[in-house]
């Protein structure tokens, strides 16, 4: 007799258990909506509105929670008066799915009376309607009004009012010839009108301060400029001197106005080492390996001036020494003054020497005018087998424009960066004859774009140009293309032409504040054009070049490594290059 009374109390449970569990399986059924009563009332909105509120999935025992949700998807769209009279609901045949059937009165749709504005003095009523989007019959919500007490602060911030607020100092229906209006009183407080009287910064142990306030080109007493100051720490970051730059603080010290900048100090010293190598084009052929190293003084002194000394074996054949000099900001004026010296070894062949000077004209934040002069010689090897290669110089000048609209320098998410740039000048060519004059041009565009196209995923892509125009033209003058720098997957400086094009695409995925993970393709056109003078041929191609790579911030800095592979290469004839750039 134990056993049957054992299996009699727990019935209850085990009924309990099955209820629940046939309840739960109910509220997984996919509800649908049907709505009753209703003419104005958008349903393709109201289903949306629903979805949003996650009442797509709903169990008959929710029809409050129903109810609720739709009188709240109601009022979204300008319907606060409306209501749900009864839920009805629709099992199919097989319980598979479920119907809710609402009943709806939709009552009078509410609009927009009169508005009127309270405490305004820097700005009129007319530029405050202006900046608001609720107008007398137009549909009033709450979501409206609130996106307009948003508006009414953003336009009073834009005019140099940081510290003003928005709020509902009254509203007041009203009924007449049958529609429902809404009168709203917006009080204002405006706070001061605030201008820049001094700037403090804060953390600075090597950068002067002079250099600091400086780059945000805030004025003595300047207007408060919401757009200028949210600028500054992008700059200030472009600078490469700090670890860190905070976003500015407004301050006030008795009647004085001020920003604060809060920065740390980071390395502004760089050590750019790379080592390439590069596998055999043939059987009697051995690799070689490339080289680099890219030493770059930032910020000297802490005054911003800049010292680059670069040293690049490409090839087994070609090698460059370059040195670069910057003076910022000369005389107190958005100008800065650079100068260098560039030397191209070519094998036995030749050697390329050059000489440069240029002023750039800081218009803003983002974009550069350059104007530049230089001076070129080109001094031939004795015995030199190159044909039609003598000494020559060149004296060119030349403009160029910048824009960088990049959010950051190391992993930029979105902007946009462009450098175009014009030169021309006369080359002279020293023959035993005597002298040879021709007037040589050059044209040299490079863009890129950044998008962000989901959490940490980055596409990158950029195009550039190269032509070279005028007579005389030796292999000295070409342009060449290929490597790591620019088409991938081929030899450096495999292509030499009067016409060079390409263009990249990489998808980046975010590791980092300065690191990422990339896959890449590059397409390139080279076009050379016929010099019979010079045993140079007329020659295009298409050339393409794919692969992957990381960029990574580790405890001896930033390694970079990439591997690609051009048009017809195996897995074993792909180029790999190596980086480390370490700041100390």
């Amino acid at each position: 007799m134990r056993k049957p009374q054992r299996i009699f109390l727990l019935l209850p449970l085990v009924l309990l258990l099955a209820g629940l569990r046939a309840e739960a399986q109910q509220r997984n059924i996919p509800t649908a909506f049907a709505f009753v009563g209703i003419s104005r009332i958008d349903e393709g909105a109201l289903r949306a509105s629903l979805a949003e509120m996650a009442v797509l999935r709903l169990h008959p025992a929710d029809t409050a929670a129903l109810r609720t949700a739709m009188t709240d998807a109601a009022a979204a769209q300008g319907f606060p008066f409306s209501r749900v009279d009864s839920v009805r609901w629709l099992w199919s045949e097989d319980s598979s799915a479920v119907t809710a059937e609402l009943h709806i009165t939709e009552g009078p749709q509410l609009q927009t009376g009169r508005v009127r504005f309270l405490g305004n003095s820097g700005m009129t009523g007319e530029a405050l309607s202006r900046a608001v989007d609720l107008s007398a019959g137009t549909v009033f919500t709450d979501a409206a009004l609130n996106d307009d007490l948003r508006r009414i602060v953003a336009a009073y911030d834009a005019a140099g009012y940081p510290f003003a607020e928005a709020r509902i100092e009254d509203l007041q229906l009203r009924e007449a010839d049958g529609d429902v209006y809404a009168d709203v009183v917006i009080g204002i407080d405006e706070g001061p009108l605030f201008f820049i009287d001094e700037i403090t910064v804060e953390g600075n142990t090597q950068t002067d301060t002079d250099v600091i306030v400086r780059e945000t080109r805030i004025g003595e007493h300047e207007r408060y400029d919401p757009d200028n100051i949210a600028d500054i720490r992008r700059r200030l970051e472009r600078l490469q001197f700090f670890a860190r730059v905070d976003e500015p603080q407004l301050y006030r010290r008795d009647t004085i106005g001020g920003l604060l900048i809060a920065v740390a100090e980071g390395n502004t010293n760089q050590f750019d080492g790379v080592i390439g190598y590069q596998p055999p084009r043939g059987d009697e052929e051995r690799g070689s390996v490339t080289g680099l190293v890219n030493v770059s003084f930032r910020n000297l002194f802490g005054t911003g001036r800049r010292l680059d000394a670069r040293w690049e074996r490409a090839t087994s054949e070609i090698s460059e020494l370059e040195i670069h000099y910057l003076e910022p900001w000369l005389a107190g004026l958005p100008l800065n003054l650079s100068g260098g010296i560039y030397q191209r070894q070519q094998d036995s062949a030749y050697v390329r020497r050059s000489f440069d000077g240029a002023v750039s004209f800081l218009w803003n934040s983002n974009v550069q005018l350059t104007g530049r002069i230089e001076q070129t010689q080109v001094i031939p090897s004795a015995g030199t087998q190159i044909a039609g290669l003598d000494r020559s110089s060149t004296l060119a000048g030349g403009i160029e424009l910048r824009i960088d609209t990049r959010d950051n320098v190391y992993n930029p998410r979105s902007g946009i960066t462009l450098r175009n740039s014009y030169s021309g000048g006369n080359k002279r060519i020293s023959l035993t004859g005597g002298d040879v004059t021709a007037f040589i041009q050059r044209l040299e565009l490079d863009a890129g774009y950044f998008l962000e196209l989901f959490s940490r995923t980055v596409l990158a892509v950029s195009l550039h140009g190269r032509e070279l125009r005028g007579g005389e033209l030796d292999v000295s003058d070409l342009y060449r293309l290929g490597g790591a720098n620019s088409l991938r997957g081929y030899r450096e400086e495999q292509f030499s032409g009067t016409r060079l094009g390409w263009t990249s695409a990489e998808l980046r995925y975010s590791l980092g504040r300065r690191t990422f993970a990339f896959a890449f393709f590059d397409f390139g056109y080279i076009e050379q054009s016929p010099d019979p003078a010079r045993s140079r041929q007329e020659f295009s191609a298409l050339r393409s070049g794919y692969g992957i790579g990381a960029r990574l911030e580790t405890g001896l800095g930033i390694i970079g490594v990439s591997y690609a592979l051009g048009e017809g290469d195996g897995l074993s004839e792909g180029k790999i290059h190596f980086g480390l750039i370490n700041a100390f």
